[in-house]
């Protein structure tokens, strides 16, 4: 599948800035994700953005496609092994593969997979506790969940 990329705002994080997510046209200033993001929030693979901002990667939701983004973040003794990080994205793959997700991305300290909503949250933490075990030090964090600002659900799911 030919893809571009689509730059998107990382703003809710300590240094905001834009992260390039893999994405297909499907407007003038549509694209639909086919990855979710490490970093940005708020979105998953599958959603349709419009970029406001090409600069900034400012950008709206036109669609969601009923996926749920997690990103988990390594201990502080792994963080920046990208050998440990490609062996627990691999630990973790078969949880997240037998619900029908998939591990989107990953670099050292971080990974980004993809989990249907329809699987439900309950199954979801259960995969993020397990991977948690694994991993000492290790926390996750739903990205497209809950509002950055405020904390609450977003319920786009509903």
């Amino acid at each position: 599948m030919n893809h571009e990329h689509v730059r998107i705002a990382v703003i809710d994080a300590t240094e905001p800035g834009v992260e390039n997510v893999p994405a297909r046209r499907v407007g003038s200033n549509e694209w639909q994700l086919l990855r979710s993001p490490l970093y940005a929030t708020a979105v998953a693979s599958g959603d349709t953005v419009k970029i406001l901002n090409d600069e900034t990667g400012t950008f709206e939701i036109v669609t969601r496609a009923g996926n749920v983004c997690v990103q988990f973040y390594l201990g502080e003794s792994e963080a920046d092994d990208a050998e440990a990080t490609v062996a627990i994205a691999e630990a973790i793959a078969p949880d997240i593969e037998s619900f029908g997700g998939r591990i989107d991305a990953h670099t050292p300290g971080l990974i980004a997979f993809t989990v249907p909503v329809d699987v439900g949250f309950p199954t979801i933490e259960a995969i993020c506790a397990t991977a948690v075990d694994r991993s000492a030090g290790a926390q996750w964090q739903y990205s497209n969940v809950y509002d950055p600002v405020t904390g609450e659900p977003l319920d786009w799911w509903t």
